[in-house]
């Protein structure tokens, strides 16, 4: 399902270029799809091969290098396009990079590295340590232009958020531990529990609050499951049907307050850290200095996205661009929806 083109790849002798399975059991979720091949599943749709464009040889600047960015470059390149991809960090792969230091998650970096290695045999130019601005964009000449500038953690709607460690910073253990954990799941995806099992493996006493009735409620089940095996191994709590309100600083400790989301009755618990995971909020700084200039104003046409036909049925400029976002540039999801979004818009451009 990674790959369908693995028994041609090894009859080529290409076996380095085969897409690797993961592990992210993305596959037994709702919908038989693979979180990295967004054609798995969706054949009627979307080819496995992508087949060179009937007007090859645009300039396609890709700003973002996490998965989505990646796949955007990469299926632009195949198409026969020029691709320039712009990333800010000094590595390739967005927030893969943070979600894939969450234990049995480690496979994860497969999505990257597959993808980077695609980009070194198509000979996109990537530049790292790269943060581009609209001017910046704008002096390459492009014919079109991707934002997949991902987004970062919004903890602002909580009183008192100046006391709280976002997901990422956890994972990430940029500070040092500091004891018993609260665990705040809003999200209902991987990056709570990650976050939680991760620090309860290393010995901290975690407790998991989510405002769903059930732990990870967004997940495929089997990876539910491996989580709570988990948790009861390593003695994290759970607790569900609770809204985070509040968090407030008690003598060197701090003081968590929830409400249950179907009584309204307010719970509160004490730790040394709070650890809060919300989603993103997109960071569009460039996408929104190139709207001007752009012909489409940087919106995209939904409907021929959906059906994954062209978005250039119109009169393009000469010294025009369209303008697209991705993934977590238009709003928090996942891995899956940035490289669908990627693949599915540049397949047709």
């Amino acid at each position: 399902m990674a790959d369908t083109q693995i028994v041609n790849k090894l009859a080529r002798g290409e076996e380095d270029r085969i897409r690797p399975c993961v592990g992210a059991s993305h596959c037994m979720w709702k919908k038989v799809n693979c979180i990295h091949n967004p054609a798995s599943g969706r054949e009627t749709i979307l080819p496995h091969v992508i087949e060179r464009s009937i007007r090859p040889g645009r300039r396609i600047v890709v700003v973002g290098g996490g998965p989505g960015g990646l796949e955007a470059a990469r299926v632009a390149a195949e198409r026969g396009h020029k691709v320039n991809l712009l990333e800010a960090a000094s590595k390739l792969g967005g927030q893969v990079l943070i979600a894939a230091k969450a234990t049995w998650r480690k496979d994860l970096i497969g999505i990257i590295d597959w993808r980077v290695g695609e980009l070194e045999r198509l000979g996109v130019e990537v530049r790292l340590n790269t943060l581009a601005g609209p001017d910046d964009v704008a002096a390459l000449k492009p014919d079109g232009v991707i934002i997949a500038t991902g987004g970062v953690p919004d903890l602002s709607w909580i009183e008192g958020a100046e006391h709280c460690t976002s997901v990422w910073d956890a994972l990430n253990e940029t500070a040092p531990a500091k004891g018993d954990a609260i665990v705040f799941d809003g999200t209902g995806r991987h990056a709570a529990v990650s976050a939680a099992l991760h620090l309860g493996e290393r010995g901290r006493p975690v407790h998991y609050v989510t405002l769903d009735d059930s732990m990870a409620l967004e997940m495929e089940y089997p990876s539910r499951v491996v989580y709570r095996k988990r948790f009861a191994e390593n003695g994290v709590k759970c607790t569900v049907d609770q809204q985070l309100t509040k968090v407030e600083k008690r003598g060197n400790r701090l003081l968590a307050t929830f409400r249950h989301e179907l009584t309204g009755k307010t719970m509160q618990l004490e730790a040394a850290e709070v650890i809060v995971e919300c989603g993103t909020e997109p960071v569009t700084d460039v996408f929104d200095g190139l709207k001007g200039s752009s012909v489409n104003g940087g919106i995209t046409d939904n409907d021929a996205l959906l059906s994954c036909k062209s978005q250039t049925a119109r009169p393009i400029a000469p010294s025009a661009f369209e303008l697209h976002r991705i993934g977590d540039a238009v709003t928090s999801r996942g891995i899956h929806s940035a490289i669908y979004d990627a693949y599915r818009l540049v397949l047709a451009m």
